[in-house]
């Protein structure tokens, strides 16, 4: 059945993927929450023949629908059509890499005036944090076992990042490079918001820069929550989603980093969880902590406005990229 698309609502919650943010960080004065009446306008207006799809996901990309039959259906909120066919063809050489968990098939692209909707393979699992709602050992061990699987990816993706529309890495650029653009490019775009939070923001940046490393040639995931990741009812990794956000060639390092942070963003204890995870993280994989921290504190730069003509900023993150920052 045909699907229409027209722009009418965008809704998200934290960038973090897994439980919704505190009540007070839910929508912006004035704008709606993102409850039943938004599920209700994107079932009308994005999935038409479709009244009894089942609402499964919504987070900083877009809503997921079960559509049935094994498929799913995924509304964007900030990609266009060819931004997507780049990410199927993406997923389509991902999912020949002999990989041992699912990742996304994207069966159709459906193009409307405004949003876009794909129509995809259902994959099995639920989030981990449906299963692991705290930061124990069972999340941790399993994130270290995504952490590994992705570091065997060998598919070198050529997308856009975030709301940026060229690919992330000019032809011959090293990560390391093409990563200071990118940090340079977003503080400079949202400086409004960002220095007056982030205590002497350009000396910060201008040391972070000078700490990255000069090697990098894996897959960053970019995203790597506890809503990107879906788990057996023991908590095992049975698949990988929403690669896109910020997918590029680089260093593993980088998931490594912020995967953690992402896992438990809206945590008091943020800060514990952080050091105990590195700690894992160095004792598997060798990363040096330093690195770790580095990668970590530009992530929370680069997302802090993910997509900031989001009418409903629940993906303003400012104020935790300056609690890591300042802390």
């Amino acid at each position: 059945m045909p699907l229409s698309v027209n722009r009418t609502a965008r809704t998200e919650l934290d960038s973090g993927g897994g439980p919704p943010p505190p009540e007070n960080h839910a929508r912006r004065p004035g704008g709606p929450l993102y409850g039943e009446a938004v599920t209700e306008i994107l079932l009308r207006d994005h999935l038409p023949g479709y009244p009894d799809a089942e609402q499964i996901a919504i987070g900083m990309q877009g809503a997921v629908f079960r559509l049935g039959g094994g498929t799913i259906a995924k509304v964007w909120f900030h990609a266009g059509t060819a931004e997507l066919r780049l990410l199927a063809d993406f997923y389509a050489a991902l999912g020949k890499d002999g990989l041992t968990v699912r990742t996304p098939e994207i069966l159709e692209v459906h193009e409307g005036s405004s949003y876009r909707v794909t129509v995809e393979a259902e994959l099995p699992g639920v989030p981990l944090h449906s299963v692991a709602p705290h930061f124990g050992e069972p999340a941790r061990d399993c994130l270290l076992d995504v952490l590994g699987e992705l570091a065997t990816v060998t598919v070198r993706p050529e997308l856009p990042v975030l709301d940026e529309v060229d690919p992330f890495r000019r032809p011959g650029q090293s990560w390391p490079d093409a990563l200071k653009e990118l940090t340079v490019r977003r503080v400079e775009r949202f400086r409004g918001k960002l220095g007056p939070a982030i205590h002497d923001l350009d000396g910060k940046v201008e040391r972070l820069l000078r700490q990255l490393p000069d090697d990098g040639d894996g897959l960053v995931h970019g995203d790597v929550t506890a809503g990107n990741i879906l788990v057996d009812a023991d908590c095992r990794p049975t698949s990988i989603i929403d690669f896109g956000l910020l997918t590029v060639s680089g260093d593993p390092a980088y998931d490594a980093a912020t995967a953690s942070t992402m896992f438990a963003l809206w945590d008091p204890g943020i800060r514990e969880v952080e050091a105990a995870f590195d700690a894992a993280v160095v004792s598997r994989f060798g990363y040096e902590a330093e690195r770790l921290r580095t990668y970590r504190a530009i992530h929370m730069l680069l997302i802090a406005n993910a997509h900031d003509d989001d009418p409903y900023g629940r993906d303003d993150a400012v104020g935790l990229a300056a609690a890591l920052l300042n802390s």
